[in-house]
């Protein structure tokens, strides 16, 4: 009766299978994720901003939500002919496997359309969705205006 079993299986068998799915999950198919930051709205709109490197494995970034805002699109930045600047909604971007996508203020970022309130240091949920890794939830601190443009690197 010492013998420690669960139902005929081992404890060993049990603790291997744990350390085995771990080993598995560490190298699942999610693009890291690091950089992310909202900048605070001085409207109903909000941009976030972040970078995505795949390690070796492309992915296509396909949508995103929140529950802060009504709506999360993929936007980019464009300059038109007459200089003015502007935005235009994609339906994705692309990941590749050896160089980041990096959203950033002038160029790609998602745009979370009919914020709620939202405060400085404020950390908001935002669930990526991407073609192979699925959904993903991320955490963005919401920064002061000017404080986009620093990140890392």
């Amino acid at each position: 009766m010492g013998r420690s079993s669960l139902g005929g299986i081992s404890i060993t068998l049990v603790v291997g299978l744990v350390v085995l799915a771990a080993g598995c999950a560490a190298d699942d198919r999610s693009p890291l994720i690091a950089e992310q930051r909202i900048g605070l709205p001085t409207g109903p709109n909000a941009a976030m901003y972040f970078t995505a490197t795949g390690s070796g494995k492309a992915d296509r970034l396909l949508g995103a939500r929140s529950d802060v805002a009504t709506s999360v699109e993929i936007h980019e930045t464009t300059a038109g002919d007459d200089g003015t600047m502007g935005m235009q909604p994609l339906e994705s971007v692309d990941l590749t496997a050896d160089s980041p996508l990096v959203l950033e203020p002038g160029g790609l970022h998602l745009m979370l359309v009919g914020v709620d309130r939202l405060r400085i240091g404020e950390f908001v949920e935002v669930t990526l969705d991407w073609e192979d890794a699925g959904d993903m939830i991320v955490t963005a601190e919401v920064v002061a205006p000017g404080d986009v443009m620093e990140h890392e690197g």
